[in-house]
């Protein structure tokens, strides 16, 4: 059973217990068993047949035993039971901004709650409103996060998508009459949400209903939508429609790169093809009735007189012109990166101590490693008083003193106040390596006062990198109102670098914007917002998205060796020294 799967069960019997009303230590138990797996860096599954899960902080001996039952037996008999319990839709109610369990619960007794729509049926009645601790205006925020989840309810994120679909195509590649399976759509776009799940795969006529047997028979799969000669598509208990296309081998590129789109791009390459005598389509490339020969992708951009261009890139802006003149950048890889900044610890509210977050740094070959605990506003975070920055502080410098790799470089994930202060002082700032600038509160200011606060901030001496920088949490929450050109102009006036936030809730700065900043020649960064040393990889799909927007290596901050990181952070805090004295701060 995947991670992604046993976090997803034991978070959602914890919040399943909390609904009935059960004890809040019991509750608690499943959200610490859910929160101590994410951050685990060996495999549940591993630890278990060790016999020391149970030694894991937040993991006692039952939710071992739960643990063991959900590995062993795919199911959890608790899960299930309280399932069975509660209207089938009552945890969609959990995906509403604003709903939490108690609230909920409430919902559920009074009003016979037990899906969005019936949800969405109450507020429009009236009868949320008329509810104790409820009132016209919660009632008017439950209907805007109802439509909000509504907008989302057919997406999923990159993050969720990924290692269902990897797990497809390998089952697919197990089976003989398979001789080359691929993930196309969106997901190989890199998109950072999905829709349906597209599988392309070369398979002799004669032997697809047999490849389709497989894929309809596949473990997860919930319901059988359609099959036939040439496309297969099934629901997967997981939540998506999964389409796996069976082409023939001298098919397979023109397939794999039809399927994978975007609209745009493949309109203005048949435009392309149409231009060169060429006709273009999901089964070849032909000039007139004669199929030329196509064996990859490559060969089909040769044959229109194009460079390669990677999917990621796909969408229809101005890459077939980029690859025409032979600019196409050349994208970042994953292995590109030499380190990252914006981590937590458990001086605030990650899952793991300095010393375990830098061993896997090191073990994913990383030089550095930026530590951004957060700052004092945020109590509800385990946020650090000044004394605790200190205290931190010679811990890192005892770990870099002793020569251990990676280096780790002293920062914080300092809050942006109202005004847009920071919420340390200057003299503290200026002690920090490096100071990312992060909105955590009141994010429902107008335009024109979130623009005001965030401008502010990012003008700071100290400010070396804007977190998140619109507050999105893809699926969830619209970013903040703000004048993104506003900001992204006082970042660069200040060299304030934006980040790209790793995080698969998050993808911010969206690949959009990233890309109209890097066309002003400016540098991102891209960070995991780790909370756990398993969050570290997620740079993987911030790399996937600077992809999209046309990033090579040296427009990644982290890309960079850590002599000339260190150098550079070393001249930003002079200057900012020296800035901060000659206004007299």
């Amino acid at each position: 059973m995947k991670r992604e799967t046993l976090v997803g069960i034991l978070r959602e019997t914890g919040q399943l217990l909390e609904l009935k009303g059960e004890n809040p230590f019991r509750v608690r138990a499943y959200e610490n068993a859910a929160r101590a797996l994410e951050g685990l860096a060996e495999e549940p599954e591993d630890l278990l047949e060790a016999g020391t899960l149970g030694e894991i902080p937040g993991i006692g001996p039952g939710l071992v035993t739960a643990i063991a039952e959900l590995i062993h037996g795919g199911r959890l008999a608790l899960h299930d039971q309280l399932r069975a319990e509660f209207p089938h839709g009552v945890l969609d109610l959990f995906r509403i901004s604003g709903l939490g369990p108690k609230r909920i619960a409430v919902l559920i007794r009074e009003l016979g709650v037990g899906s969005p729509a019936d949800l969405e049926r109450a507020c429009r009645e009236g009868r949320v409103a008329g509810l104790g601790g409820f009132g016209e205006k919660s009632q008017q925020k439950i209907l805007a996060g109802l439509a909000e989840l509504g907008r989302h309810q057919e997406r999923h994120l990159l993050s969720a998508a990924q290692p269902v679909a990897v797990e497809l195509v390998a089952r697919l590649r197990e089976h003989p009459a398979v001789t080359r399976v691929e993930i196309a759509g969106s997901l190989r776009r890199w998109r950072e949400t999905i829709g349906d799940l597209d599988l392309v795969a070369a398979v002799a006529l004669a032997r697809r209903a047999e490849v389709a047997a497989l894929f309809t028979g596949l473990p997860g799969t919930e319901e059988i939508l359609g099959s036939g000669d040439t496309k297969v598509s099934t629901r997967l208990d997981a939540g998506f429609q999964a389409d796996l296309r069976m082409v023939e081998e001298e098919e397979f590129a023109c397939a794999l790169h039809h399927f994978t789109g975007s609209k745009e791009h493949n309109i203005a390459l048949r435009t392309r093809a149409r231009q060169e005598g060429l006709t273009i389509n999901e089964y070849g490339l032909f000039r007139g009735e004669r199929r030329l020969e196509v064996g990859d992708e490559r060969a089909l951009y040769r044959h229109l007189g194009l460079a390669w261009i990677p999917p990621e890139m796909r969408e229809g802006l101005d890459e077939i012109e980029l690859a025409e003149r032979g600019s196409l950048p050349d994208l970042i890889e994953l292995a590109d990166l030499r380190g990252t900044f914006h981590v937590h610890t458990t001086w605030s509210d990650g899952t793991a101590s300095v010393e375990q977050m830098a061993s896997a740094a090191a073990q994913l070959g990383w030089e550095y490693l930026g530590i951004a605990d957060h700052s004092r506003s945020a109590a509800y975070a385990g946020g650090l008083k000044p004394d605790r920055v200190l205290e931190q502080w010679r811990e890192i410098d005892a770990w870099n003193a002793a020569g251990r790799a990676p280096h780790l470089f002293k920062g914080t994930e300092c809050d942006i106040l109202q005004d847009g202060a920071l919420d340390f002082p200057d003299d503290l700032l200026l002690g920090f390596d490096f100071v990312v600038v992060s909105v955590h509160s009141r994010f429902r200011m107008s335009r024109e006062a979130m623009t005001e606060r965030i401008v502010r901030a990012v003008s700071h001496p100290c400010a070396t990198f804007l977190g998140h920088p619109t507050g999105r949490l893809l699926l969830a929450r619209d970013g903040y109102e703000l004048d993104l050109d506003a900001v992204l102009d006082a970042a660069e006036g200040n060299d304030t670098i934006v980040e790209v936030n790793a995080s698969p809730h998050r993808l911010d700065l969206d690949w959009r914007a990233l890309r109209g900043w890097l066309r002003r020649g400016r540098r991102t960064s891209i960070h995991p917002d780790a909370h756990s040393t398993h969050g570290l990889s997620d740079v993987r799909y911030g790399v996937g998205v600077t992809r999209k927007a046309g990033a090579t290596a040296r427009d990644v901050l982290n890309a960079q060796p850590l002599a000339e990181v260190r150098g550079w952070l070393e001249a930003r805090r002079a200057r900012a020294g020296e800035r901060l004295a000659g206004a007299g701060r």
